[in-house]
């Protein structure tokens, strides 16, 4: 009867053993594709009249600058989302544009977007900010949290036009 009970000791063991490989096999490959395939962001700026800026005045037409570099071949689409950074609360997308690409191995692109804000930077609106959705990798890009690279916007007669 020992010997029974050990026999099915050493089966659970062996299957677990067996589980665990398989979900190995499976699951390592398709981190690795995912981490091959993301493109790298390179460089996001604002800019203004041609210049870059970092601080806009409320209605202002911004331009996005989005630099993107391919690991590997990339075909999908790339979504870019100007998004209001809210304190202490939700972040609202404002601009969300998709754009498809083909890339191959480092291969660069740029990206563009433009908008207006339509709000000013005071109150619970810190200003906006970047956010990169690679559709195929399922991953993102966010803009660091700090001000610059985010975008200050002030209402006319509030300060100067602060360029970078």
């Amino acid at each position: 009867m020992f010997a029974r009970s050990r026999r099915g000791q050493v089966f659970i063991i062996v299957l677990i053993v067996i589980l665990v490989i398989i979900a190995l096999f499976t699951v390592l490959p398709m981190i690795e594709a995912r981490r091959k395939s993301s493109p790298v962001v390179q460089q996001v700026s604002w800019r203004v009249n041609n210049q870059n800026a970092t601080t806009v005045y409320l209605g202002e037409e911004v331009e996005v600058h989005v630099h993107i570099k391919a690991t590997d071949k990339y075909q999908g689409s790339i979504v870019v989302k100007i998004r209001k950074d809210i304190a202490y609360w939700f972040d609202s997308d404002y601009v969300i544009k998709t754009f498809p690409v083909d890339l191959k191995a480092d291969q660069v692109t740029e990206l563009k977007l433009t908008f207006s804000p339509d709000e000013a930077s005071q109150g619970t609106m810190r200003g906006y900010f970047v956010e990169i959705d690679f559709s195929v990798s399922h991953t993102n890009w966010v803009m660091d949290d700090s001000y610059p690279p985010r975008l200050e916007v002030l209402e006319l007669g509030q300060g100067t036009n602060v360029q970078a």
